[in-house]
């Protein structure tokens, strides 16, 4: 969505092409691949219970679907009749009212945000952590999906509450660690429970010191706050003790060991 016109929330260029979902399909959810031995009917009463869900015809994964169902003997008619019955519009509606608004004066971007702000508060709202853990279980390797996602801030910001509200969830730690290897871990500095994977932990604390560091002493009532609370997190404990192994022995860090220790409240003091 973001990135996109407000009226295009659907736009072709930012979700891809219907042919580009088959071939991810094709490459990447394996578990919808037919394979010798399964029975048929169980196949398609599941691809049928797919069918059969809210918007299904909107999934990336209806055309590996309708593959593994056809494979196993499905009637096409089933299949026109359930996709038929239970397509609600709901992206289409929200296009079509994004579209009255523009049409009404209001500014594009602002219906954008509009859109995307409320979406986000239900995403937060609604979030299942077993169920985002699940999209890699049965999609096999990254989706393509959230790749997209991590490129916008909007999105990234995001996927930081969430880290926040549900640290053990696998699908979330993954992903704060593609926004770290896209190069975004200066974002990352607020996000405490985001940091307990070391490789990850290592590039945030290394971009807090050199924030704290080039921003002089004026600017330390402000980075050391949150300096403080990502290091002082539960989970990230061990990673500080380990590198502050190594980093005692530089001038620049017993530095910031003092500025932490004496002009912060004991609240936020580090070591």
């Amino acid at each position: 969505m973001a990135g996109a016109a407000p009226g295009a929330i659907m736009d072709e260029d930012y979700f891809g092409s219907a042919a580009e979902w088959g071939d991810e399909a094709d490459g990447g959810q394996q578990e919808d691949d037919y394979g010798e031995g399964e029975d048929d009917a169980e196949v398609q009463q599941e691809c049928l219970h797919k069918f059969s869900t809210r918007d299904y015809i909107m999934e990336p994964s209806i055309f590996n679907t309708l593959k593994r169902y056809f494979q196993a003997g499905g009637s096409p008619e089933n299949v026109i009749q359930l996709l038929s019955e239970n397509y609600t519009a709901v992206a289409q509606t929200v296009n079509l009212l994004a579209e009255w608004l523009i049409q009404t004066g209001v500014e594009p971007v602002q219906v954008q945000e509009t859109v995307e702000n409320h979406l986000k508060s239900l995403l937060i709202k609604h979030f299942d952590p077993r169920k985002a853990d699940s999209i890699f279980t049965e999609e096999g390797e990254t989706p393509a999906w959230l790749e997209q996602m991590i490129a916008h801030t909007t999105w990234r910001d995001l996927f930081y509450k969430l880290a926040e509200a549900h640290p053990d969830c696998l699908m979330l730690n993954f992903t704060v660690k593609l926004i770290s290897d896209a190069g975004y871990q200066g974002e990352i500095t607020s996000v405490s429970t985001a940091c307990q994977q070391l490789e990850v932990f290592s590039r945030v604390l290394r971009t807090s010191l050199a924030t704290i560091l080039d921003g002089g002493e004026e600017n330390l009532e402000k980075n050391l706050p949150e300096f403080a609370r990502m290091s002082r997190s539960q989970r990230t404990f061990q990673d500080n003790n380990f590198h502050a192994g190594e980093l005692l022995k530089l001038d620049s860090f017993l530095y910031v060991c003092h500025c932490c220790n004496h002009e912060t409240p004991n609240s936020l003091s580090v070591f």
